[in-house]
């Protein structure tokens, strides 16, 4: 420690401090005093101060994920808070107890490659990359890190030698699987499961769109129904709904149905009237005019509506096929193959990112570009 007397009768004492954590430079501390005495005094409660602190280099990644998650949960829906703690989690669990100042490049390119040869979609693999990078920027903007090391990776190619990875879950049904599947859940007996699917197969809506359609976002008269809110399904450890905005700007829309689902909701607005006439639906409740619900009148679950669709897909052996979402994806399959172009399926289906659009939309041109040259080769071959 070095003091030494300033020109106004004060004292100045200097000594050292724990090394810089990303530089390992020397720091020192200088604290000021009416005597001397109060000078070392004050440097070295500061200095003790210092050294007692959670120094950034220590900080595990679970810790620096916390924090981040904290700040990002107030910017955002949370519905996106659910999906980059999806896309984190087996990143947490695998590197959850490592420091994150002594993680290198290559350990995230190795996670993503795992995460490829695991069969998940590419689609899916950019969704982990994005979240790490908003951790790994977080840690670098708070000096946890000298720099963003996600950007030192790149997204994985697909791997030819995996086969789970190059033919993943099946991306829409084929017309026999849509048949089978439409007649297992009318069946079924379900409470509006019909409805949904052929609602979800008509329209290309999301689940959680097609779950907050109340009555008066659909115009009979017109056969038109308007999204303008999505049905979140808060946490377990919350529990409830919630009415929150379309996932982005372009999800508000307007769709028209065809008369097979006419005929549908036609059938559940008698019901409706009757269960409002009978006391079932409560006017005080917001879920009140829902038109899908279960049978207290309550939301549905959308694990629920895949639970059931499940069964179905299983129950009729199609294969690779799980959740909700793939009666969407069916859905511009068949706008695709009506020739439907690319900017007004985008337009109806209420994607903002052409690139998920266009991944159906080439697949099912290839497939269409095979049928056809099967047919020219088949025509050829009575001439040979």
């Amino acid at each position: 420690m070095y003091c030494r007397k300033l020109n106004n009768g004060k004292w100045s004492c200097t000594t050292d401090a724990t090394p810089n954590p990303l530089t390992g430079q020397r720091r020192q501390i200088t604290r000021r005093g009416a005597t001397k005495k109060e000078a070392m005094q004050r440097v070295q409660v500061a200095a003790d101060e210092l050294s007692k602190q959670r120094q950034p280099h220590k900080l595990l990644v679970q810790e620096v994920y916390a924090q981040w998650m904290e700040v990002y949960k107030e910017t955002v829906k949370p519905s996106s808070v659910k999906t980059r703690v999806v896309a984190l989690r087996l990143f947490i669990e695998k590197h959850g107890n490592h420091l994150i100042s002594k993680l290198q490049a290559n350990d995230l390119q190795k996670f993503l490659i795992e995460r490829r040869d695991t069969g998940i979609s590419k689609h899916h693999i950019a969704g982990t990359r994005t979240a790490l990078n908003l951790l790994f920027e977080y840690a670098a903007k708070n000096d946890y890190i000298e720099k963003n090391l996600v950007k030192d990776t790149v997204l994985p190619k697909a791997n030819k030698a995996s086969t789970p990875f190059v033919n993943a879950k099946k991306k829409y049904l084929e017309k026999e699987e849509i048949q089978n599947f439409l007649t297992g859940v009318k069946s079924s007996g379900r409470r509006n499961a019909y409805a949904l699917a052929l609602t979800l197969l008509s329209t290309g809506l999301r689940v959680g769109e097609a779950l907050a359609l109340t009555w008066d976002d659909i115009d009979m008269e017109t056969s038109t129904l308007v999204v303008r809110k999505t049905l979140f399904e808060k946490p377990a450890d919350e529990g409830g709904f919630e009415f929150m905005p379309p996932k982005t700007e372009d999800s508000n829309r307007t769709v028209s149905f065809n008369q097979e689902l006419a005929e549908e909701l036609k059938k559940m607005k008698i019901q409706y009237n009757k269960e409002k006439l009978i006391g079932l639906r409560d006017p005080k409740s917001k879920w009140c005019n829902l038109v899908f619900t279960g049978r207290s009148q309550q939301p549905v679950r959308s694990v629920t509506i895949a639970n059931v669709f499940n069964k179905m897909y299983k129950a009729y052996g199609i294969p690779d096929v799980s959740g909700t979402h793939i009666l969407r994806h069916t859905h511009i399959t068949m706008l695709v193959e009506a020739g439907v172009d690319l900017p007004v399926i985008m337009e109806r289906v209420g994607h903002s990112n052409i690139n998920i659009t266009l991944d159906i939309y080439t697949h099912v041109t290839k497939k269409m570009q095979k049928q056809s040259d099967d047919k020219i080769n088949e025509y050829f071959r009575q001439f040979i």
